[in-house]
């Protein structure tokens, strides 16, 4: 339901509380899967609605033992520009979302915006991981002639507001 009003772009407060109520309830948050975490988060994000209480559950989730092993590539970008979107820096869930992304061959899942998204949201919270910026540097550098110009932006800023 949150996903297909952000999709629509209809912000509905009453409901999207509602809901947020409703995910948070003790245990529930524990039956989502990683896709779930990811369009709860970007829709929320999308809608600019922070709900601290549902973004911190949220985190929780995907810190549990194994989850982000579960996840692709889209559902870790979707809900790392989630968290930065909504300002908020959370380095624990950055740090293993990095830690993630890090592991042999799972950057090269991603698509190049994906990349692109990725290095924004780091450099939105301002969380600079050395070892993430220079695999996503290689890969940019291998598909430079599929970035958009929004994604050549988007990854330029990251760099520079890092100092990478």
């Amino acid at each position: 339901t949150a996903w297909a009003f952000a999709t629509l772009n209809v912000r509905d407060d009453t409901l999207m509380a509602h809901l947020a109520y409703r995910a948070t309830a003790p245990g529930f948050i524990d039956t989502f899967k990683s896709q779930e975490i990811s369009n709860t988060a970007w829709a929320y994000a999308s809608l600019g609605i922070r709900d601290m209480a549902l973004m911190a559950a949220l985190a929780d989730r995907t810190l549990q033992d194994g989850f982000l092993s579960a996840c692709s590539a889209q559902t870790v970008t979707n809900t790392v520009w989630a968290f930065a979107t909504l300002g908020m820096r959370n380095e624990v869930l950055m740090s293993r979302v990095a830690g993630r992304i890090l592991r042999k061959g799972f950057l090269a899942t991603f698509t190049p915006r994906a990349v692109a998204n990725t290095a924004w949201a780091y450099a939105t919270v301002g969380i600079r991981n050395e070892p993430l910026m220079g695999v996503i540097a290689e890969r940019m550098q291998q598909d430079v002639y599929e970035l958009n110009a929004q994604d050549v932006a988007n990854t330029a800023w990251a760099f520079a507001t890092l100092s990478v």
